[in-house]
């Protein structure tokens, strides 16, 4: 009789144990970050060219609201694929999506958002020991991808840099091997700096090169393997240049003046593309998508991206309301952080834009 005297307070006093641990578990979970939104994660992936960018949104974006943005960077082409099929909330892309995605995302899911994020440069690195400065044309860049320059010391790079001692050294010219956005803008410069790129390579995230290219997966690819390997040249954004600390070269721009891949001159290409009619494929299929190559302007730096979020217009309710709320903060708050990775804010008049489309986003 007395174990059954004392054993119903012990078995209330585990009960009552089990009950706190269990309220305090729940108090812990619901406070982590701001709440309820510790529980959201949203998934994204695509261009390698944001990827610096977007690794700070993401941080800074947890720690204030508490929202995960799980971001893989594997290329433009992966973004806009695995938008398309619902494989992501969002995607990350330089390059537009073209007339047959843009109809196969229709038949998928309906209509695709492309929402410009950042504004940088497509820097030209190169690993030349004893020469800090040196200028380049498009001209000249689409003949060394061409395999018509081959040395360092040809006499076109010559007459551009009078006084240089170019070695006699093989250029070892990269580029991506994914598809990538960033590829589509630079080939989009050499075609249009180059008839004779236009015709044989062209404007692609994929290229099909003319003469064999060393391919090398993402921007963080084609650093390493400049920075390991001396007589190499490749292009990537320009944090990574910044990053590893790799010589840049300057450009020569459509006024004839030498500039650097600089914060300045990109949003003076980004203005003067902004004033420029969109009327050819794939920049007059979305309502906010233009081409910053060889701008217009003396101060332009002649290869800038885009990076444009691309997401369904139909969303679910949830994550697509977070999902927005993110986007909206990274075209407002987000800016600010972009300078210090060497990104170019964006317009005010595009943050507006881009705020106003992300408005008509509808949730099922």
């Amino acid at each position: 009789m007395q174990q059954s005297r004392w054993s119903t307070p012990i078995h209330r006093l585990r009960k009552q144990t089990i009950a706190i641990i269990l309220v305090a578990l729940t108090s812990i979970s619901g406070c982590r970050g701001n709440g309820s939104a510790a529980s959201t994660r949203i998934t994204a992936g695509g261009a390698t060219f944001i990827d610096p960018l977007m690794q700070k949104w993401s941080a800074e974006y947890r720690r204030q609201q508490g929202v995960e943005i799980d971001y893989v960077a594997k290329g433009s082409g992966y973004g806009i694929t695995n938008v398309i099929n619902r494989n992501l909330a969002f995607g990350c892309t330089d390059a537009p999506m073209n007339k047959g995605e843009t109809e196969q995302a229709r038949n998928t899911g309906g209509d695709v958002l492309h929402i410009p994020l950042t504004l940088g440069a497509i820097a030209i690195i190169y690993h030349l020991p004893g020469v800090p400065d040196l200028i380049l044309s498009g001209e000249v860049l689409a003949d060394i991808y061409l395999g018509q320059i081959t040395q360092w010391n040809d006499p076109r790079i010559a007459a551009l840099n009078p006084g240089v001692a170019l070695p006699a050294k093989a250029i070892v010219p990269v580029r991506r091997a994914e598809a990538s956005g960033t590829t589509y803008v630079f080939t989009e410069y050499l075609s249009k700096r180059s008839r004779e790129f236009a015709d044989k390579v062209g404007v692609s995230k994929s290229p099909k090169w003319f003469v064999e290219i060393l391919g090398k997966e993402g921007n963080a690819g084609i650093t390493a393997h400049v920075k390991q390997t001396e007589g190499s040249l490749g292009y990537v954004e320009l944090e990574y240049a910044r990053k590893n600390q790799l010589a840049t070269a300057r450009l020569l721009n459509a006024a004839g003046k030498a500039v650097a891949p600089e914060a300045g001159a990109v949003t003076a290409a980004a203005q003067a593309a902004l004033e420029a009619p969109r009327t050819s494929e794939p920049y007059s299929l979305h309502p906010l998508t233009f081409s910053c190559t060889d701008a217009a302007g003396e101060t332009a730096y002649p290869i800038v991206g885009v990076s444009y979020a691309i997401l369904y217009q139909k969303q679910p309710k949830q994550p697509g309301q977070s999902l927005v709320a993110f986007l909206k903060w990274a075209l407002q708050q987000g800016q600010s952080y972009a300078a210090e990775l060497g990104y170019a804010p964006l317009p005010a008049e595009l943050v507006r834009r881009g705020s106003e489309l992300l408005d008509t986003v509808t949730y099922e």
